[in-house]
C-alpha cells in the first residue's frame, strides 16, 4: 500500500472543486484533487442549464444571495480574460396571468435587495417587443443572466491549477478519513481495488450530491453536523428546430424549483428544463419520453404551439438539497471548525444552482478560511 504526503486535499473535481483547488493552488503548491470518476465535471458540473444567475430568488444574507451575486461579476470577468463561450442573453421572467405580476414584483425588490441591478418591470407589449414569440401578461428583465459552456470553464479552472503545480486523481474512491496526530490520513481504493493512503493538513469536501457520504467516513465528526444529502432530478428536453428567441424565458419560480424555463445553448438552440422531483438513485440519469406532456403543458403557458413531436430527450441532472423546504429556504453549507470543530477541515453540503455561477466566490469564501 503506497502512502504519502500533501499539503492539501480536495475531493471532489467538479465546477466548485476545481475553483476552490485553482485559488489555493495560486499560494501553496502541495495540492491534491481526489475524483471518483475518470473526468472532470461529470456529475452535477455538466448536468444543468449552464446559465449564469443574477442572484434573484435567494433570501437576503444568505450565501446563495451574496456569493451569487459576487459570482456572477467574477465569472463574466473570467470568461473575458480566458475566452470561455459565453453570451450574456439576458433573461425574462414572465406572468402567465395578471394575478402573477404582483409576484413579479416581489421577485424584482428581493433581487434588488441582494444587489441585483438594473432590474426593469416590462408590461405586455414590451416583453412582445423584445421576444414576439413569448406570451405574456409582463414580466421582468434581468440584464445579468447568460449562458457559459461549463465544459470549457471547467477545463480552464484545471488548466490554471495544474500550472500551479497541482495534480489530479481520478478514478480515486475515498474509503475512509481519519484524523491521526493532526493531519488526516485518507484510504483512497482505485477501480482495481488498489488502496492508497494520502495524509494531509487541510481537507476540503467539495463532493457534490456525495458530500454527506464523504463526510460521514470521517472519524471523530458529529454526525449532528453531517446533514441529509436528498436528490433532486431535473430533466431537460431539447427543441428540434430553431426559432427567434435571443432571451432566456423564466416562469414564475415553482416549490421545489425555478419551473421548465427557456434555456439558449452557446450554439442558439433551445433547450427546456429542468423540471424537478426527488429520486433515490444517484446514478440514474434517464429521461422518462413520458414527461413531454408535462413539459409542454408549461411550456404551452408562456410559448404557445409547442408540440410533443418537437422535443427530445436531452439530459438529466442531479442536485444536492440539504432540505426538503421551500426552495428559497435552501441555502449553501460550508461548515467549517466553527461548526464541526474539527480543525483544517471544510464540507462544502447542498451545493446545487447557482453553484456554478457562485464557483469563483465560493472559492475565495473557502480559501479565506483555510
Amino acid at each position: 500500500m503506497e502512502k504519502f504526503y500533501t499539503n492539501t486535499v480536495i475531493i471532489g473535481a467538479g465546477v466548485v472543486g476545481l475553483a476552490i483547488a485553482k485559488e489555493i493552488s495560486n499560494k501553496n503548491k502541495e495540492v491534491i484533487i481526489l475524483e471518483k470518476e475518470g473526468k472532470i465535471g461529470q456529475i452535477t458540473s455538466s448536468r444543468n442549464s449552464g446559465v449564469i444567475h443574477a442572484g434573484m430568488y435567494y433570501q437576503s444574507n444568505s450565501l446563495k444571495a451574496k456569493l451569487c451575486v459576487e459570482g456572477n461579476q467574477l465569472l463574466y470577468s473570467y470568461a473575458k480574460k480566458f475566452n470561455i463561450p459565453f453570451i450574456n442573453t439576458k433573461k425574462i421572467i414572465v406572468a402567465n396571468d395578471e394575478s402573477q405580476l404582483d409576484q413579479v414584483l416581489e421577485i424584482k425588490n428581493q433581487a434588488e435587495l441582494n444587489g441585483v441591478e438594473n432590474l426593469k418591470i416590462l408590461n405586455a407589449k414590451q416583453v412582445n417587443q423584445l421576444e414576439p414569440l413569448i406570451k405574456s401578461f409582463g414580466g421582468l428583465l434581468v440584464p445579468s443572466t447568460g449562458v457559459i459552456d461549463q465544459h470549457s470553464l471547467m477545463q480552464s479552472y484545471l488548466g490554471e491549477f495544474e500550472n500551479n503545480g497541482g495534480m489530479i486523481s481520478y478514478n480515486s474512491n475515498v474509503k475512509k478519513i481519519s484524523i491521526i496526530n493532526n493531519e488526516f490520513e485518507i484510504d483512497v481504493s482505485d477501480n482495481e481495488n488498489n488502496q492508497t493512503i494520502i495524509s494531509c493538513d487541510y481537507l476540503i469536501n467539495a463532493a457534490g450530491i456525495f458530500a454527506s457520504d464523504v463526510a460521514s467516513t470521517i472519524d471523530g465528526i458529529d454526525k449532528k453536523y453531517v446533514p441529509n444529502t436528498y436528490l433532486a432530478k431535473g430533466n431537460y428536453f431539447s427543441l428540434n428546430k430553431k426559432l427567434p428567441i435571443s432571451h432566456l424565458i423564466y416562469p414564475i419560480p415553482e416549490k421545489i424549483s425555478l419551473g421548465i424555463h427557456l434555456t439558449l445553448v452557446i450554439d442558439h438552440s433551445i433547450k427546456f428544463g429542468p423540471d424537478a422531483e426527488w429520486v433515490d438513485d444517484p446514478y440514474d440519469y434517464s429521461v422518462d419520453e413520458n414527461l413531454k406532456s408535462k413539459f409542454v403543458n408549461s411550456i404551452n403557458k408562456y410559448l404557445p404551439n409547442i408540440t410533443k413531436d418537437m422535443l427530445s430527450p436531452a439530459y438529466a441532472g442531479l442536485r444536492p438539497i440539504t432540505s426538503k423546504e421551500d426552495r428559497v429556504k435552501r441555502d449553501f453549507t460550508i461548515s467549517t471548525v466553527e461548526q464541526h470543530k474539527i480543525e483544517k477541515l471544510i464540507n462544502l453540503y447542498g451545493i446545487e444552482s447557482p453553484g456554478l455561477t457562485s464557483s469563483l466566490a465560493i472559492a475565495k469564501y473557502v480559501n479565506e478560511r483555510i
